[in-house]
């Protein structure tokens, strides 16, 4: 009877603690204090605040979500957030007060690559996970391993964007104009495009550079009619891309355009109307026309909120994603969020980002690659119809 009781005893116990050891780690137990603080950095004023504005109302979108339904790990989010107005100088000051004064356990944010660049390099020091939810500029992750992007970088969004537009329009020759004043744009102009066009086979003519306030393109139209290319390719924002596809529809070119990560927003469309029909890109979110029930929910609470009653760019979606990332991260990695907690916490952040795979959000499947990047989730689209529809 004793060794009847004895070995029931021990299958209970053995069960007991496997359920233990594979509970999911957000089960570990309640966060401290009466509120998680999460830092954001969203530029809703200058030349990218249609991206900083749709990444704060879906910042917003998410935390009410999440406060709704408990929190993090029991306790609510709150958000402290600036605007850098989409410049760098800035940004160096808001980081520094993000992360010693406010004391956030995490950054959403930023967006542009130019003000990446420069902040990037400094996490180091002041040990700060920052996570980026559109800078699409090739080797920023790297500066630091504080820094993360949940996007996608320029080159993997526009190699099946380019194969498709070669498809699509048969282009054997093409010119490149990009604004050499923005850092994104530049890589894509001097550095990505050509590069594939040469791998799919297509013959560059000549390559074009502009400044961000560039307003006139009717003399480098003039010379692409009298060049006569196939394809005319853009390293710029949908700003930009815009005007240039206004100017050459006015001169009768009709050779098709390809724009890079910036330009699949709706403000080409809004901008560039009849003139942008046909005009390809790519996206790090398929967002108008995505069936997913997640999409089409969070579509609708977002326009609720949009002036206008806009859809946002891609970064809009991968801000929302982000911070239910961070939620899960901060769950399954044991944040404690005691003050006294805060460095090992921070830690913690930073290597949950690290070790990111499949995270299955609005955006797509998303993993971080070795340099801290997004992997997954690119769309190529053309507008058709006034609207933006996959290829």
């Amino acid at each position: 009877m004793k060794k009847r009781l004895f070995v029931a005893f021990m299958i209970v116990a053995f069960f007991s603690t496997l359920s233990l050891v594979l509970a999911p780690s957000s089960q570990a137990g309640k966060l401290s204090g009466d509120k998680v603080k999460i830092g954001a950095i969203y530029s809703t004023s200058g030349v990218c605040a249609e991206w900083g504005m749709a990444a704060k109302i879906a910042g917003d979108i998410a935390v009410e979500e999440i406060n709704a339904a408990g929190g993090i790990g029991g306790v609510p989010i709150e958000i402290t957030w600036y605007d850098v107005g989409c410049k760098a100088p800035p940004a160096i000051p808001v980081i520094q007060k993000l992360a010693k004064q406010d004391k956030v356990l995490v950054v959403n944010g930023p967006c542009q690559s130019s003000v990446c660049e420069v902040i990037f390099p400094k996490l180091n020091r002041l040990k700060l996970v920052l996570v980026s939810f559109c800078s699409s500029k090739p080797g920023l992750s790297a500066l630091s391993p504080w820094a993360f992007r949940n996007t996608l970088t320029s080159d993997k969004q526009l190699a099946p964007a380019i194969e498709k537009w070669k498809k699509e329009y048969n282009i054997k020759t093409a010119v490149i104009l990009y604004n050499s004043e923005d850092a994104v744009s530049t890589v894509e102009g001097k550095k990505i495009m050509p590069v594939l066009f040469k791998k799919y086979g297509i013959k560059l003519l000549k390559m074009f550079s502009f400044q961000t306030q560039t307003l006139d393109f009717a003399p480098f139209m003039t010379e692409i009619k009298a060049l006569n290319p196939d394809g005319i390719a853009v390293g710029s924002c949908y700003e930009h891309g815009a005007k240039i596809a206004i100017e050459a529809l006015r001169q009768g070119i009709k050779a098709p355009i390809l724009g890079g990560a910036c330009n699949s927003t709706p403000g080409l469309i809004e901008i560039g109307g009849d003139a942008v029909e046909g005009y390809y890109g790519s996206t790090a979110a398929w967002i108008e026309g995505n069936p997913d029930p997640r999409m089409v929910k969070f579509l609708e609470k977002f326009k609720a909120r949009s002036p206008g009653g806009k859809a946002p760019p891609y970064g809009g979606p991968r801000s929302y994603d982000n911070i239910y990332i961070i939620k899960k991260v901060m769950e399954e990695e044991g944040v404690t969020n005691k003050p006294e907690d805060l460095e090992k916490d921070r830690d913690k952040i930073r290597q949950g980002w690290k070790k990111l795979k499949d995270y299955d959000g609005i955006s797509g499947i998303t993993t971080m690659d070795k340099n801290g990047d997004g992997v997954g989730g690119v769309k190529t689209l053309m507008v058709e119809g006034g609207r933006f529809v996959p290829k």
